[in-house]
């Protein structure tokens, strides 16, 4: 079966999009007290385990024995480049360094709890720590930040406002919202997942036709039948989160002229760099700058995973770091080229977690040994970055030290809702965590 004709009859179900289905009730809530600083927060899970080592601490293959120092990240962060002995394509970054434009906090901490992915992303996005172990099927125990943002806001169009977009299936679509007794499903954001049915051929679908393997139509097809099966439905016949119809169809409509060909998914590459350099994250990076672009969201999470593959194969890892850092760069180019959103939104990246200090036994083609995450002291070191304009955010500026580190994992969600004005609506006691305001102008 031809790949567009399948898709057009599957329509949004082949971009994962689980938005598609979900009403909003018509009840407003009320507004936040609080001053806003902006009015759009971009939050970036720079994921997939990255070890400061290769990213703030620009080691490159020094840990190695292999080769130099370097900077291998010169869209986000200051610093030369590697001066030889290149795992990667250079690509020239688009502008000046994003930590030129807001606050680096080089030594921040995940200090709790195992350093796994789902953890860490549970974390990042809660604003708690957690021992839960990997469970597909159960959402957090504490409200994820989309919930605090729907519950104490009252933007104008609450489920168009806040967006969830991973990379992958698995436990992700859980940290949409949790099952605290006093938020839950419907005060989760709109999900999308562009890789669900795409994955490693997402650079074909962005530039040209390809023939579905008979597993994933089927897959596809019966994620259709689910979706096709919610359209009708009303506010009463679907417990979750909701859209207005009149939303659901501007999400279908968006989706179905990317599918079709009406509109073109611009991936996050250098100019003339072939579409098949594109990987799992910058799909994703691509699918929310057109949601950014649509819809102007007041708050959207994205993750990307690929440098997860330091597991085995340390060369890949540095490559995928690369490509993460251009992402981030020309998602902040492409924001700032938006009238509604530039100079009124603050972009934050933070690593779900680190990686081990020792390597494993494990060697890539290049000799390299590949790294962990397994709950060592290094693997809990992280850094993040705040971006935004120079009124709200400090320029340039950068706080904290590998000897004076500041700033933890839990303290992005209560930073997140001081920037949208509902941190003073949130129950007292509920985020542990505090305002990053040293980031603030």
């Amino acid at each position: 079966m031809n790949r567009r004709h399948f898709i057009r009859r599957s329509g949004t179900a082949a971009l994962g999009l689980v938005a598609a289905p979900y009403i909003l009730p018509s009840g407003r809530l009320f507004a936040a007290t609080g001053a806003r600083r902006v009015n759009h927060v971009v939050y970036v899970l720079f994921a997939g385990g990255i070890r400061n080592q290769e990213s703030v601490g620009q080691q490159y293959l020094v840990n190695q024995g292999a080769g130099p120092a370097g900077n291998i990240m010169p869209s986000m962060l200051s610093g030369s480049a590697p001066s030889g002995a290149l795992l990667y394509d250079p690509w020239t970054p688009l502008g000046p360094p994003l930590a030129s434009r807001g606050t680096l906090f080089p030594a921040m901490r995940y200090a709790q709890g195992p350093t796994g992915h789902y953890n860490g992303h549970t974390v990042a996005m809660t604003g708690h720590y957690t021992a839960t172990g990997l469970n597909l099927n159960i959402n957090p125990e504490y409200p994820t930040v989309f919930e605090y943002y729907r519950k104490h806001t009252d933007p104008a169009r609450s489920a168009m406002n806040s967006w969830w977009i991973s990379t992958e299936l698995g436990p992700y679509p859980s940290l949409n919202y949790s099952r605290h007794p006093e938020y839950g499903p419907q005060y989760g954001a709109n999900y999308a997942m562009p890789g669900y049915a795409l994955g490693e051929t997402a650079q074909e679908f962005l530039g040209g036709l390809q023939v579905l393997h008979p597993e994933e139509a089927t897959r596809l097809q019966t994620l259709k039948g689910t979706l096709d099966g919610f359209f009708d439905k009303g506010p009463g016949d679907i417990p979750g989160v909701n859209n207005s119809r009149a939303d659901r169809e501007a999400i279908q409509d968006l989706y179905l002229r990317l599918l079709n060909g009406d509109e073109v998914l611009e991936p996050p590459l250098p100019v003339g760099v072939p579409p098949w350099n594109v990987n799992a994250d910058g799909v994703n990076v691509a699918l929310a700058w057109k949601i950014l672009q649509r819809f102007q969201p007041e708050l959207m999470v994205i993750n990307t995973t690929a440098a997860d593959v330091c597991h085995d194969d340390f060369s890949g890892y540095i490559r995928q770091i690369h490509k993460a850092d251009f992402a981030m760069g020309w998602l902040w180019d492409k924001i700032q080229s938006d009238p509604v959103l530039a100079d009124d939104t603050v972009m934050i990246c933070l690593p779900e977690h680190g990686r081990n200090l020792a390597p494993n036994a494990l060697t890539d083609d290049n000799g390299l040994l590949a790294y962990d995450h397994t709950e060592d002291q290094n693997s809990r070191e992280i850094f993040g970055l705040i971006v935004g304009p120079p009124g709200v955010v400090r320029q340039n500026a950068v706080v904290g030290s590998e000897a004076s580190p500041v700033g933890e994992s839990i303290d992005i969600v209560p930073t997140i809702a001081e920037l949208l004005g509902f941190l003073p609506d949130i129950p007292t006691g509920f985020l542990p965590g505090r305002v990053l305001t040293e980031a603030f102008a």
